[in-house]
């Protein structure tokens, strides 16, 4: 690996909390809560909504929307799986229908998702990934540098979706790089994690803890959603002003020469092949700490 100089770093944090001490400037950060954020925001950007206004509390949310300045917007929230009392939605990505979403700004606020988001403000782009994404993610990323998943796990505590869906990543960009990769432990971990769960995406989120409650709230085609890998080319990333997502389309990358750092892009993941190619034989990986 003699003569390259161009290292990417894919960095892992399994909870937003791991966020503190941790310098994101020159980094992409890629926010992941499986368990409904991503798919909801993905969704609701994709059925027309404008912009996605986060807001860490339901009161921070409802202060927002009094101050409101122009324009229609809905007031969205949910706490533990259920809509909040009073706003117009909740944290489901069937609920952001185009006859009611479409044109409007939203203020969002959900249990793990919106803190996460806001948390990760200092990178110098946020975007945010889901199973659905995934390859449009990396698409979107034209040169590795840094990168910083960021798992919004439950209530500040691990999600395994969550670790799995960043494992996900991790393989990718791994998949893709033909220079220096460094992984931190956690980045490993999700690999690991991945490459046992990754025949079978929807089982993983039956059986996980918070996929699990869901199910039990009636909310399982919630699940068979978030499950479907690579069905959406939309990438919901950070306004430069900090203050809202928007939605990046993200075209399939084909009949145009290889990104610069990144092996053959027109590539798509395959679930059921993770055996990394001989092309990859001289790839080093080195250890990264999180706390740098």
């Amino acid at each position: 690996m003699s003569g390259k100089t161009d290292i990417a770093e894919v960095i892992t944090l399994f909870t937003p909390a791991e966020l503190i001490g941790l310098d994101l400037k020159g980094s992409t950060a890629i926010v992941i809560d499986v368990l409904r954020g991503s798919s909801t925001i993905i969704y609701a950007l994709k059925h027309g909504v404008a912009r996605v206004f986060p807001a860490a509390e339901v009161e921070e949310a409802r202060i927002m929307a009094d101050e409101w300045p122009t324009g229609e917007y809905l007031l969205c929230a949910e706490r533990n799986g259920i809509k909040v009392d009073g706003f117009s939605l909740g944290n489901s990505p069937f609920e952001y229908d185009p006859a009611v979403v479409a044109g409007k700004d939203i203020i969002y606020s959900s249990t793990n998702c919106s803190k996460a988001l806001i948390s990760s403000y200092d990178a110098d782009r946020v975007l945010i990934g889901a199973f659905n994404n995934v390859a449009a993610v990396v698409d979107s990323i034209q040169t590795p540098g840094r990168i910083v998943l960021v798992c919004s796990g439950k209530m500040g505590r691990f999600a395994m979706e969550d670790a799995v869906c960043a494992g996900m990543l991790v393989t990718e960009f791994l998949k893709r790089c033909r220079n220096e990769m460094a992984l931190n432990d956690a980045s490993r971990t999700a690999k690991i994690l991945f490459d046992f769960y990754h025949r079978d995406i929807l089982t993983l989120l039956r059986e996980c803890s918070h996929g699990s409650y869901l199910a039990g709230l009636g909310q399982g085609k919630d699940l068979e959603l978030a499950a479907m890998v690579d069905s959406e080319r939309i990438v919901p990333e950070l306004s430069l002003d900090k203050k809202y997502f928007f939605a990046t389309h993200i075209p399939k990358l084909v009949d145009e020469a290889p990104l610069p750092g990144l092996e053959d892009p027109q590539k798509t993941f395959n679930q059921t092949s993770l055996a990394v190619d001989a092309d990859f034989e001289d790839l080093e990986i080195r250890e990264v700490s999180s706390d740098q």
